[in-house]
């Protein structure tokens, strides 16, 4: 059974284009990656249609699992992570396959975007983490969405950084 989260940033933009702008700011993002500890980030397909953008990274943190944990459970910290932008819709849907536990975790996201007033977006970031493990799966899908609630804060301030910075230029 999965665990579901719910996360809610409001952003000083005029639309939600700015903010997937920012989204998709190759230099943005390497910060972001800085930021939230990810030691890097191999981009292995983006492609941008007229209706979508899919693009598929494998990502590698710079934490590593403890050498006691690492003899006993396969696999590291890192995951693929795959994203679609629906355009029209300003929503980008994420699947998120950590490596750890021979695929036995995902991670499903909705982030929705949308204009809540003057200079104001309301982005959510819907999901659910699944880790299907026989009595530590629960506890360990809580473990993943603390440290998501984490990371989408220190992302969401940069963020706000980068759309500021763009606003006085």
């Amino acid at each position: 059974m999965a665990t579901t989260f719910h996360f809610e940033h409001r952003f000083r933009a005029a639309s939600p284009a700015e903010v997937l702008a920012a989204y998709f700011d190759d230099a943005h993002r390497e910060e972001q990656d800085r930021a939230t500890a990810i030691a890097r980030r191999e981009v292995i397909e983006d492609r941008d249609g007229p209706t979508e953008r899919r693009r598929v990274s494998r990502v590698f943190p710079l934490r590593q699992l403890p050498a006691v944990v690492r003899a006993v459970v396969r696999g590291d910290l890192s995951y693929d992570e795959t994203i679609v932008w629906v355009k029209a819709a300003d929503r980008i849907d994420f699947d998120i396959r950590p490596k750890l536990l021979d695929g036995k975790a995902r991670i499903e996201a909705r982030y929705q975007l949308r204009t809540t007033g003057p200079m104001e977006v309301l982005r959510t970031y819907d999901g659910s983490a699944a880790v299907d493990v026989r009595l530590v799966g629960g506890r360990i899908e809580r473990v993943i969405i603390e440290d998501l609630e984490r990371s989408l804060a220190t992302a969401a301030a940069l963020t706000q950084a980068y759309l500021d910075r763009r606003i006085r230029a």
